[in-house]
């Protein structure tokens, strides 16, 4: 039972993560438009301290090596599915050997394609910076990194999309929270080596020492700048254009999302789901030129992935919010 059900959960995620990419990118089969490699800057901040995360906080707190590759529509981790030797080994160890070994393996598929293998932190707060660049054929995102010392703790994304509607995405910040690989049973950032038997699946870490007077706090962002775009035609998302954010996200209950008009005017902002369906407008009037907030709290209609969407005069943008319920 264990077995279908797994292949259950990866085959719906599989089909989101393809309406995803159609909805996203706006390609369609059978075309073959001008290839496109983007140049992205990413920051690796992390804010996990005694501060922000008090209860146990290790003395020697880190962070492994980035470990990630751009892709096509795939999953190389997600919740509630069975991590992979891959994730196991760099949740548990830091070891990205296993990971390369899936990675060669997708790229000689045509799945995976640039390879991402950057430093960790060596201590926590700080920060790291890298670039890579991305193909408008694989435009997806997968990079992880262990919480260390943990039993089997990590931050990253899984197929984070580039593009929206067939543009790069200018700037994309990401908050970071702790996963849980599932296959460790340590609940302590010291904890000796448990295995699970038989291995759960990977989960996002709400209590223990991640859970601070009721809430948990992110362990860092990251956060993606553009730095260019080589082959063709179809544009970048606008810098001066209409800007906006969310946090946290992915996220459970409530998410706050602020967004920015560089002149005033008529304001849509739209929640759609997956299937292209309206879940909620939740602006739909005049604004002034600057910054706007609110908080969404969704119904139970809304859950998993979906795709904020707004609007103002000429400019339109796109940001893929996720909640985990």
């Amino acid at each position: 039972m264990a077995s279908i059900h797994r292949e259950h959960i990866e085959t719906r995620f599989t089909v989101l993560v393809g309406l995803i990419w159609v909805l996203l990118t706006g390609l369609t089969s059978g075309t073959a438009s001008g290839q496109q490699t983007a140049t992205y800057e990413l920051t690796f901040v992390s804010e996990w301290s005694a501060t922000t995360h008090p209860a146990n906080f290790p003395s020697n707190a880190h962070y492994s090596g980035l470990i990630g590759t751009t892709h096509k529509a795939y999953s190389f981790w997600l919740p509630n599915a069975l991590a992979s030797a891959g994730i196991q080994s760099m949740a548990e160890t830091g070891s990205k050997s296993n990971l390369n070994a899936i990675f060669n393996d997708t790229e000689a598929q045509g799945i995976a394609d640039f390879r991402i293998d950057g430093p960790g932190l060596a201590t926590s707060p700080a920060s790291v910076t890298i670039s890579f660049q991305a193909q408008s054929s694989h435009p997806f995102l997968t990079l992880v990194s262990m919480i260390a010392p943990s039993p089997d703790w990590f931050v990253g994304v899984s197929g984070l999309p580039l593009m929206a509607f067939g543009a790069w995405q200018q700037q994309i910040e990401i908050d970071l929270y702790a996963w849980d690989a599932g296959t460790d049973s340590g609940t302590s950032y010291a904890s000796s080596n448990v295995a699970t038997q038989p291995p759960v699946p990977i989960s996002r870490l709400t209590g223990g020492p991640f859970l601070v007077n009721g809430t948990v706090p992110r362990m860092g962002r990251f956060i993606l700048n553009l730095l260019s775009v080589t082959g063709t035609e179809k544009e970048i998302l606008p810098v001066d254009g209409v800007t906006v954010d969310s946090f946290p996200n992915p996220f459970s209950d409530r998410v706050t999302l602020q967004y920015t008009l560089p002149t005033p005017g008529h304001v849509s902002v739209q929640v759609f789901n997956l299937e292209g369906s309206l879940v909620e407008t939740l602006v739909s009037e005049s604004k002034e030129q600057g910054t706007h907030q609110l908080d969404w709290r969704p119904g139970l209609q809304a859950n998993g992935p979906m795709l904020l969407r707004i609007a103002s005069g000429q400019q339109v943008v796109h940001r893929l919010l996720h909640q985990v319920r």
